[in-house]
């Protein structure tokens, strides 16, 4: 296993570039950083720097550097809570959270944990939404939020609870020619509106996007899907591009800069949007914490 003196060798020297400028940062002789380096590449049995004039590191290098980063990081992180007296009996909540939920009110709950000064410690772990309850099956999340019911296969042992039910709004760029007729519209746009134009769908396979595309598509024929993607922000990058324009529920375009994107209702009866709170029926995390992370997440989300 890498020490985290190795680690911290492979980190300076994929910033430096430099085995000597590595050794004054870490107050060695060049000779002990190659000997670490060595050492770690005959450890894991792969080249993980490239030497010569333009020192670099391999891909494999890289990827160890990023876990190492990570691993200094907890570290500092167990060493500050060691010093404040906060590593005892400090409960730990795995949420496992959908894209959307975690780029939008999932922050903010987080926010306001800190702000009581919550003796609950979270652990985000986000994921596409098709993968939610497969992490609580597995135990690496304690809760799943996001907009995902437990499976039937596995609801004997999950409770899920209805957070929010959202409309839906249309998201287009503020240069977008579809963005004059919907800031034309005080009381939304109908899917009709969004024919010619290639929609751009967050998390599209999900089963609400299933279903919601199956009714849409069979009511209009003209819509057509330009991109599917995962994350909120590559759909927001696109957006932002002109590259047509995204369907996302209500909650989502809260946080959106209305210079830069223009938002309108999607007015279409029964469209909605629902994210869950789902759980192990026999849970073994904290009561009082848990409730404590719901508070915070209900807060947040309204």
């Amino acid at each position: 296993m890498p020490t985290l003196r190795q680690l911290q060798a492979l980190e300076l020297i994929g910033q430096t570039a430099s085995f000597t400028r590595t050794a004054e940062r870490m107050f060695v002789t060049q000779s002990a950083i190659s000997i670490l380096v060595r050492e770690l590449e005959a450890e894991l049995g792969t080249r993980l720097v490239v030497r010569g004039r333009a020192v670099r590191l391999t891909e494999a290098g890289e990827h160890l550097q990023r876990a190492g980063q990570r691993a200094q990081r907890e570290v500092a992180r167990a060493v500050e809570e060691v010093r404040a007296g906060r590593h005892a009996a400090l409960p730990v909540i795995r949420v496992g959270a959908g894209s959307l939920s975690a780029a939008t009110f999932i922050p903010g709950a987080l926010r306001r944990l800190r702000e009581e000064a919550s003796l609950v410690r979270i652990e985000l772990i986000d994921r596409p939404v098709t993968l939610l309850t497969d992490l609580l099956a597995s135990g690496e999340a304690d809760v799943v939020i996001g907009s995902t019911e437990a499976s039937p296969k596995l609801s004997g042992e999950f409770k899920s609870e209805l957070l929010l039910s959202d409309t839906l709004c249309a998201v287009c760029s503020a240069e977008h020619p579809l963005a004059g007729r919907m800031r034309a519209s005080a009381r939304g746009i109908r899917w009709k509106a969004l024919e010619g134009t290639d929609l751009i769908l967050v998390g599209r396979n999900g089963g609400q996007w299933r279903s919601l595309l199956l009714e849409q598509c069979a009511r209009d024929h003209q819509l057509s899907v330009g991109h599917e993607v995962q994350l909120y922000s590559t759909a927001l990058s696109l957006v932002r591009e002109g590259m047509g324009a995204a369907v996302l529920p209500r909650y989502a375009c809260e946080y959106l800069d209305r210079s830069v994107y223009t938002v309108s209702p999607l007015v279409s009866p029964g469209t909605r949007w629902s994210i869950y709170w789902v759980v192990r029926k026999r849970s073994a995390v904290d009561p009082a914490a848990l409730s404590q992370w719901r508070r915070a997440v209900d807060l947040a989300i309204r």
